[in-house]
């Protein structure tokens, strides 16, 4: 792409200024794709998630044919876990471990064999996506005082061998074999990420994320209790979830910072992505005692540390809007899943970025006529003043019709500028 490095900039610039709650040069749009470049490029999803010449190759051919402001196809999730317990030790080495899977895909859910996820081509079909599942907890409800009192050790010696059946036995051929395929494998990572970073600067890509920490009731909810178990534990154990809570919170914002230098000084960004999972099934009540408190503490954090926190509220916050004010205004990126962002607009003004407005269903089953009605209708609803980025829901890709794309992106950038 000619002067990939005077766009790279005009994107960067673009997307910090929408961040800031204040009118870019044109409405950004930026995206997290899953599998569709895969599609788009007419490979399988498996090869995208298992290999990493076809994960650069597919990446960047869309990256140069759609030009967005920020996107990115992270693979998933598996190696979390392993990597948090690792983080008393090295940090450097825990965050190595954490993002393996997120970047560099399936290698990780094959030397460790997680409970937590069905990959394309292993426990489903070559063009299904990732599914990120416990068939049962890895924490037992009895042992929230093991977490709260030694996090790391609880992690190490009970979460991972549950977690990883490959590690059920550190002692055993097995687990010190499958620790040394670990340790190759994460020697291969900063070549990979070199490799990546170069190619897609080429094609003046920039990320909507790379950096990213959970929160800590999402985090016991996905990786070690699943939600309806703890759903429970609210009743049963509040206190005890509470402290373990507490436990976790200094750990992720650290992550959330880690994460977030190698992506500031890989990328230029400075977007931490804090996922919000369990706020769809919490009363306001539930909320503001299990959840938020540690959600703002983790992003105040984060923004005292010069990073902006990209706040993905998946499923719907309808009743927990009024939350949204006591975070720094103008510091923080407000995206919604299914939330309707006029009622989000009505709640925060003009003090905050707000980023959605994008229905996977449209992209799905409408026309590209269709796409590009609603896409004229929502920038010219949302736009004035700035601080609004264009997306879809989260993972709100999936089987977008590759017409539909094309005229979302021609739409924003019609309709766009200011």
């Amino acid at each position: 792409m000619d002067n990939a490095e005077e766009i790279y900039k005009a994107k960067l610039e673009r997307l910090e200024t929408a961040a800031a709650a204040k009118e870019p040069d044109r409405v950004p749009i930026a995206i997290n794709t899953t599998y569709f470049p895969a599609k788009y490029a007419g490979v399988s999803y498996h090869d995208m998630f298992h290999d990493n010449n076809k994960y650069i190759e597919v990446m960047a051919k869309f990256a140069r044919d759609f030009n967005w402001d920020g996107y990115n196809s992270l693979r998933s999730f598996e190696s979390v876990p392993l990597g948090l317990a690792l983080a008393g030790y090295d940090a450097d080495l825990a965050i190595g471990v954490a993002v393996s899977s997120v970047l560099a895909g399936g290698a990780s859910h094959d030397i460790l064999a997680d409970v937590y996820s069905s990959n394309p081509g292993r426990e489903v079909g070559k063009n299904v996506e990732s599914q990120f599942v416990m068939d049962k907890p890895v924490m037992n409800d009895d042992e929230y005082d093991s977490l709260i009192e030694q996090p790391f050790e609880f992690l190490m010696k009970t979460v991972v061998p549950r977690a990883y059946k490959n590690l059920a036995n550190l002692d055993s051929p097995t687990g010190v074999g499958t620790l040394l395929k670990m340790g190759q494998e994460l020697a291969k990572f900063p070549a990979f990420f070199g490799e990546f970073i170069g190619k897609m600067k080429e094609e003046a890509w920039l990320p909507w994320y790379l950096a990213l920490t959970p929160n800590p009731l999402d985090f016991i909810g996905a990786w070690l209790r699943d939600f309806d178990k703890l759903t429970l534990d609210l009743y049963r154990m509040p206190e005890k979830v509470k402290a373990a809570c507490e436990a976790l919170t200094g750990v992720l914002a650290a992550v959330g910072k880690l994460t977030g230098t190698i992506s500031k000084n890989a990328t230029g960004s400075r977007r931490v992505f804090c996922p919000t999972w369990y706020n769809t099934y919490l009363s306001p009540e539930q909320y503001r005692e299990f959840h938020f408190p540690y959600i703002k503490k983790i992003v105040n954090e984060l923004v005292e540390a010069g990073f902006t926190p990209l706040l993905c509220f998946q499923g719907r916050m309808d009743h927990l809007l009024d939350t949204l004010t006591e975070l720094p205004e103008g510091k923080v990126i407000l995206w919604f899943d299914k939330t309707d962002l006029s009622k989000v607009k009505e709640v925060v003004g003009d003090k905050y970025c707000i980023a959605g407005g994008i229905l996977s269903s449209l992209l799905i089953s409408g026309t590209p006529q269709q796409v590009k009605d609603h896409m004229k209708e929502t920038i010219n609803k949302y736009k004035p003043g700035g601080g609004y980025i264009v997306t879809t829901e989260f993972n709100g890709m999936g089987d977008a019709k590759i017409e539909n794309v094309k005229a979302m992106t021609e739409a924003v950038m019609e309709y766009g500028k200011y």
